[in-house]
């Protein structure tokens, strides 16, 4: 399911047409809408105005032990799917403002290992997702014929978990190539 989710909004994002020259844009961004980081794909749609397909990826680890000294070993995954717009405003050098959604796939693998052979150990999976609310604010630098470009912003993520709603705010620094 997750593959071809993905499969669909990349070829959404690269059937669009436009009348002008094409520009698309490819880049990597740490932190972000991406969380820890994330693979980005743009195509302009209209002058300024651009379309946004991403992946991202957080995991975290973590080994602890219970009260009667046995090994408790927690695995988190959360892979972010984003789909926005982007308007940007200047030459060279320019101002970026963008939306969107982002569903967070996120799969927890839980292990107990009993230190009494009696019992054995326990192992937990569980996968779900949630549909989140994304904007963006920064610089861009990126040459209208192409080339390197450099982004630096902020990416406020809207969570909406069980009815509480709260706001992370991460900051984004991408490279990427444009052409």
């Amino acid at each position: 399911m997750r593959n071809k989710t993905i499969m669909a909004i990349v070829v959404l994002c690269c059937s669009f047409n436009s009348s002008k020259a094409q520009t698309n844009n490819i880049y990597a961004e740490f932190l972000g809408v991406g969380l820890l980081g994330s693979l980005n794909y743009e195509r302009m749609v209209k002058d300024n105005i651009f379309a946004r397909v991403s992946y991202g990826g957080f995991s975290i680890e973590s080994t602890d032990y219970d009260d009667y000294w046995n090994e408790v070993t927690i695995k988190t995954s959360i892979n972010p799917l984003s789909l926005g717009a982007h308007y940007l405003m200047g030459n060279k050098l320019k101002l970026e403002a963008g939306a969107g959604i982002t569903y967070w796939m996120i799969s927890v693998d839980g292990s107990l290992e009993n230190s009494e052979a009696d019992v054995g150990g326990i192992s937990v999976t569980a996968d779900g997702g949630f549909l989140m609310y994304y904007t963006s604010f920064g610089f861009r630098y990126q040459n209208p014929e192409g080339g390197l470009n450099l982004k630096a912003g902020i990416s406020p993520i809207i969570v909406n978990v069980d009815g509480e709603t709260g706001v992370l705010t991460w900051p984004h620094v991408s490279l990427g190539y444009s052409f």
